[in-house]
């Protein structure tokens, strides 16, 4: 199983079940330059990848910015965080056009919050 070693809140460390490649890959997916829009269908189910991606990054992120030390990257990330807790609640929106520019939003999102995860005291994968 793919994991992720993050620092705790208390100093510690913790081996999390993280698969920071299918994160990746999920983002790469929905960033792909093509031709048209997808279907509706296409970014429900690129929806739900995203949000499981971004409900499980969001509390590590938080849980690390205490051991950054950089008030400005810690702010970065809490409003990175509420961006994405608004739009997971907002849900997709009815129009396809509309729905595939709000999965990039939340795959440009997830790349950073994904960033911010890996690129910490100690390293990350």
């Amino acid at each position: 199983m793919p994991a992720l070693t993050v620092a705790r809140a208390d100093g510690s460390t913790a081996t999390l079940p993280v698969d920071v490649t299918l994160i990746s890959e999920t983002v790469s997916t929905v960033l792909e330059s093509r031709e048209g829009t997808p279907d509706r269908t296409v970014c429900v189910l690129w929806h739900r990848w995203l949000a499981g991606h971004l409900r499980l990054l969001c509390p590590i992120a938080v849980e690390q910015a205490p051991h950054w030390g950089d008030s400005k990257r810690t702010s970065l990330m809490e409003a990175t965080v509420g961006a994405v807790t608004r739009a997971l609640e907002d849900g997709l929106p009815a129009g396809r056009h509309a729905a595939y520019v709000h999965v990039q939003e939340l795959a440009r999102e997830c790349r950073g919050l994904l960033g911010l995860v890996l690129d910490r005291p100690g390293g990350g994968q």
